[in-house]
């Protein structure tokens, strides 16, 4: 592994991916909205709405996404600065804030998931049924093994309160 040029590397390979997915996001997502927002903000968006159903905190978010308190208190300004969310103050606690999705945040993520099945479609272009199911299998298995050694990656453990 030592001699080979580092665009064989698996590692590269994903960083290459991870750059060409930031950058179609950037083209397809961001600026055509009328909001600025990064994949972590668009990815905290969803989430959102995934879990609309509950009450929602900046604990909920560092767990989900493994992120320092800093990091989602910072997220999370940048995106209520932009009007895709608002933080209210619970009334037993203050410093406590309970983050829901402005109509703006509503309107963005749901253009946004358009645009996010394009972009699958873009990555799974040419490939075949079995081979869909093949890659997502590897991608799973890459993720798992990764997290068996390093004990992050995967949110499923992460949802203790």
């Amino acid at each position: 592994m030592g001699k080979e040029p580092i665009n064989k590397h698996v590692g590269h390979s994903f960083r290459l991916i991870h750059n060409g997915i930031e950058h179609y996001f950037s083209i397809h997502n961001m600026e055509s909205f009328g909001v600025k927002l990064t994949m972590s903000q668009s990815a905290i968006l969803r989430y959102l709405y995934d879990n609309r159903d509950r009450d929602i905190f900046q604990k909920d978010i560092e767990n989900a996404f493994q992120i320092s308190g800093a990091t989602a208190s910072n997220t999370l300004k940048g995106m209520e600065r932009q009007g895709v969310v608002h933080r209210e103050p619970m009334p037993d606690d203050a410093r406590k804030k309970k983050i829901t999705m402005t109509s703006k945040g509503k309107e963005y993520h749901e253009k946004a998931i358009a645009n996010l099945k394009e972009l699958e479609e873009t990555i799974l272009m040419g490939m075949t049924d079995e081979e869909i199911t093949t890659y997502r299998g590897l991608l799973e298995r890459t993720i798992q093994n990764l997290e068996a050694k390093t004990g992050k990656l995967c949110c499923k453990k992460n949802n203790k309160k």
